[in-house]
């Protein structure tokens, strides 16, 4: 290999750091196969493939929330106060600093703790920039377990009420309830007849004129 001999001037200060770090006094010759290294290094660096984050060895890892699948790498938000907090999928777990935590752990770190964690919590998906709230993800993924079993999106996932008593509109009267028999009607007793009342009445007077006509006989009879 041809070799040129030239003079290459470098600052005093970066030529004794790459001997601290190379452990060599600045001015040995060792010096000189580290820094054509360097050089080469620095005219082919590695491909972008190799300089990414190798992928990850667990593709099928995530954290299974209900119907919606976060996988590996998932950041999930919530506020309070409108202060954002953040936590992030690893593996099978969410991860909100050292701790793993449940959605709703998460969406109730502050505040009282009746949060409901997917109207509270957004979402963004590995490889996108979109913040999600979590309900329309479900709402989404509903949707296509429904197309996938072949029943109406709309009608999917309805929750069952109970049975309600049938009402009555309200130009509608109700049905009559059976009334009670009617009470026989009882007419008053009726009144005597006057013929009827002046009966004893006229037998008293007919004795008293029989008497009156004996009384008279005996008295002429007698002289």
């Amino acid at each position: 290999m041809a070799v040129l001999h030239t003079s290459v001037y470098f600052p005093s200060d970066l030529l004794e750091a790459l001997g601290k770090h190379t452990g060599h006094f600045w001015s040995d010759p060792a010096m000189e196969p580290i820094i054509h290294d360097a050089v080469r290094a620095w005219m082919k660096p590695a491909p972008a493939a190799q300089s990414q984050q190798p992928p990850s060895e667990r593709p099928d890892a995530g954290y299974q929330w209900k119907q919606v699948f976060l996988p590996e790498g998932t950041r999930l938000r919530a506020s309070f106060g409108r202060q954002p907090y953040f936590a992030v999928v690893d593996g099978a777990e969410i991860k909100y600093g050292e701790h793993a935590i449940s959605p709703s752990c998460f969406a109730n770190l502050y505040g009282s703790g009746n949060r409901n964690a997917w109207k509270a919590i957004w979402l963004r998906f590995p490889g996108s920039e979109e913040w999600l709230l979590a309900d329309v993800c479900r709402s989404a993924r509903k949707a296509a377990i429904a197309r996938l079993l072949g029943s109406d999106p709309d009608e999917a996932y309805q929750p069952s009420r109970p049975a309600r008593r049938p009402r009555h509109d309200k130009g509608q009267q109700p049905a009559a309830r059976p009334s009670k028999p009617a009470a026989a009607e009882v007419s008053p007793p009726r009144e005597p007849d006057a013929a009827h009342d002046n009966g004893p009445q006229h037998k008293h007077s007919s004795r008293r004129g029989a008497r009156k006509r004996r009384n008279k006989q005996r008295s002429h009879g007698n002289p």
